[in-house]
């Protein structure tokens, strides 16, 4: 899969979270009037978001590199993450309601048509900031937590600045809700991918075999490549490829890349090599695949 096919699925992926979430809210703002109090309310609307808003978004590697392991284990940590998310996002909201709506816009018409939307924009911008961490805590890489951060919070923001002025302008509309979400997680999806392109230092091409084209950031201090699914970059259906056949380890913007199994061999270069750093350009051939390194 292409850097730019990435952020579309990405994108595509926010939009169908997006949709999932909208029958399980339209259920709890029809029995709102049920709940005792306002917090209580807020706090099961952000969990239901959450759940399955998290739960896609954390499936998402699982489904670029076609991984049933990565797709099981981040749709569970999306899922719990996630519901943690929306509760601290719904919560925040209505603290930005309490602190920056009625401070900045305490006229009753810039209340309604500023205070309120930008209150709980900041509020689904925490919401995409948890969101966005997913995947970085599930592979326990720093820098993918850090796109989280960077691309959940931006997307998140405008994502939510969109919800809440759909809400403004059709207040009663159930299909608007419905635009909004898909709006919400599309701006999240796309900003995530568009802060992790750009964060990248570089990245490797495949030149050959059946997935030939498809790229992979490197934007982990450790980045391991072999044969099995729990491996970074996934080279299924390459023959003889060892289940962790090499390494590539990231200091600084240099990228040495380790032969992970004595008994396959690594070239670089068509070189025989067991460590060597990497230059823009070097091809990369571990069993019958073959990588370009590509500085960013």
């Amino acid at each position: 899969m292409t850097l730019g096919m990435r952020i579309i699925l990405y994108g595509i992926i926010g939009l169908l979270a997006g949709a999932l979430c909208w029958p399980f809210t339209e259920l709890i703002l029809f029995y709102q009037a049920s709940f005792p109090t306002l917090l209580l309310f807020s706090v099961v609307l952000g969990v239901a978001v959450g759940f399955f808003m998290g739960g896609s978004f954390g499936m998402s590697e699982g489904i670029i590199s076609n991984s049933r392991n990565k797709l099981r284990s981040g749709g569970v940590a999306g899922a719990v993450i996630g519901s943690v998310g929306g509760t601290l996002g719904f919560i925040a909201g209505q603290g930005a309601l309490l602190l920056v709506g009625t401070y900045f816009f305490n006229s009753a018409g810039g209340f309604r048509h500023f205070g309120i939307p930008v209150s709980r924009a900041l509020g689904w911008a925490v919401f995409g900031l948890v969101v966005g961490v997913v995947e970085g805590i599930r592979s326990k890489s720093g820098p993918k937590v850090r796109n989280g951060i960077i691309g959940g919070f931006v997307g998140g923001l405008l994502g939510g600045l969109v919800v809440e002025y759909i809400r403004v302008l059709s207040p009663s509309s159930v299909y608007a809700r419905l635009v909004g979400l898909c709006m919400l997680g599309l701006f999240i999806g796309v900003s995530y991918g568009l802060v992790e392109r750009g964060m990248a230092k570089a990245s490797l091409r495949l030149l050959s075999g059946r997935s030939k084209g498809s790229e992979f950031l490197l934007t982990q201090r450790r980045t391991m490549v072999g044969g099995v699914q729990s491996t970074d970059v996934t080279l299924a259906g390459y023959q003889s490829v060892a289940d962790e056949h090499a390494e590539i380890l990231r200091d600084g913007r240099d990228f040495t890349i380790v032969q992970g199994d004595r008994k396959k061999p690594l070239y670089v270069n068509d070189e025989k090599v067991e460590r060597t750093v990497l230059h823009d350009g070097d091809v990369i051939r571990v069993g019958d695949a073959q990588f370009q390194f590509t500085r960013k």
